[in-house]
């Protein structure tokens, strides 16, 4: 199975949730019953145990696979909705099994599309229908209507301006339209600190460049005294946040405040994708023993899209810290050990197109699907500390 997600972008720009595409591979012989499928997906998520079940909306989309009578005794969590193609509907018995599934309490999606005629026995069955841009609103009476297709910004705003509850993918590489072109002083702090961080200076250098910035420095004991981190007693000084942490997990989560730090309410789908991608290269690559790439992962996926959110150009932005070289090489150039990671991980962000298999990393497609799974759930519970 092959497995592509999408952010689900509210007209606050907010990402509310994620959509997960799950194309059946046919080249492997039969498929296994969808509610197996569906829930090794859900249990996915929970394989890291130091993120819980994402918080939003879980769209689960299958392509490909048979919606037959094995779905009759599925039930999914509250937050979990199942994506139905209109062209199921037409087969036997496929609306009354839908509306066991339903009265078992799992919420449903209808994809259409608008050259469908939509059965009137579906009515109240579906709690949001997908749908382009160009399909009537009228056609979806009685539903949230999602907007999907290959959307400019422009054109996201206005399915926002002719009803869309929310958008079903985002123009990533797109610029925020009010992004700043300049780093503000905590940037450059945190800039400063990342560079502190990559050279090993002393824990009191550290201690000092987070004192003259007294919000990181709150951010820094607020992380440190979470139940994520917390040991014992509380942590009063900087001093003993930055032992709790360590080197490494600092310097991730300074990356993931230099993003969050640059954040408009337009640029969250942004900053929630690089998050995602971060933590998605650098699950592969532990999955596949690349060490080297492992620890560069999370910096190459964050930076990725991090000029598009500030407006500074990328090399403006690397060329002021002393970044160690295949992080510069893979975000700038396209180039390097880790850039092959980060195609992968943007081969993965999509509505329902195939993934080309050029210059990727070599590896299991369930190794993916687990990267990109813990991926997605560590982003949203590390984003919720900052």
């Amino acid at each position: 199975m092959r497995t592509q997600w999408s952010a689900i972008v509210a007209r606050d720009h907010r990402p509310i949730g994620v959509r997960l595409a799950l194309h059946r591979d046919h080249a492997v012989g039969a498929a296994s019953p969808l509610p197996q499928v569906l829930s090794a997906v859900i249990a996915g998520f929970e394989a890291d145990a130091g993120a819980p079940f994402p918080r939003g909306l879980v769209v689960l989309a299958p392509y490909g696979f048979e919606l037959d009578d094995a779905l009759l005794g599925w039930s999914a969590p509250r937050n979990v909705l199942l994506e139905v193609g209109i062209e199921a509907l037409e087969r036997d018995g496929a609306i009354e099994r839908l509306r066991h599934v339903q009265h078992n309490g799992t919420r449903l999606v209808l994809r259409a599309d608008g050259s469908a005629a939509l059965d009137a026995r579906v009515a109240g069955l579906f709690q949001y229908a997908l749908a382009d841009a160009a399909l009537r609103v009228s056609v979806l009476s009685g539903m949230g209507w999602l907007a999907r297709g290959r959307l400019t910004r422009a054109e996201a705003e206005l399915a926002f301006g002719s009803g869309a509850h929310a958008v079903v993918g985002w123009p990533l590489d797109e610029p925020v339209p009010d992004a700043p072109g300049a780093l503000r002083p905590s940037q450059k702090t945190v800039l400063e600190l990342v560079r502190l961080l990559q050279s090993e200076a002393d824990a009191a250098d550290l201690e000092r460049a987070f004192k003259g910035e007294p919000v990181l420095a709150y951010l820094l004991l607020t992380l440190a005294n979470s139940t994520a981190f917390r040991r014992g007693a509380p942590i009063g000084s900087l001093a003993q946040a930055i032992t709790l942490l360590g080197y490494k997990r600092l310097l991730k989560w300074l990356i993931l405040l230099l993003v969050i730090a640059s954040k408009g309410s337009r640029a969250l789908p942004q900053i929630h994708a690089c998050v995602a991608r971060g933590f998605f290269i650098e699950n592969l690559a532990l999955a596949l023993d690349a060490h080297g790439v492992a620890d560069d992962g999370f910096a190459v996926g964050a930076f990725s899209l991090l000029d598009r959110i500030t407006g500074v150009p990328a090399r403006e932005l690397l060329g002021s810290i002393d970044l160690p070289r295949p992080i510069i090489d893979a975000v700038l150039d396209g180039a390097g050990p880790a850039a092959p990671y980060l195609r992968q991980a943007r081969a993965l962000e999509g509505i329902n197109g195939a993934s080309s298999g050029a210059d990727l990393p070599v590896a299991p497609a369930a190794a993916v699907n687990a990267a990109l799974l813990q991926a997605l759930a560590a982003s949203d519970a590390l984003q919720s500390l900052v």
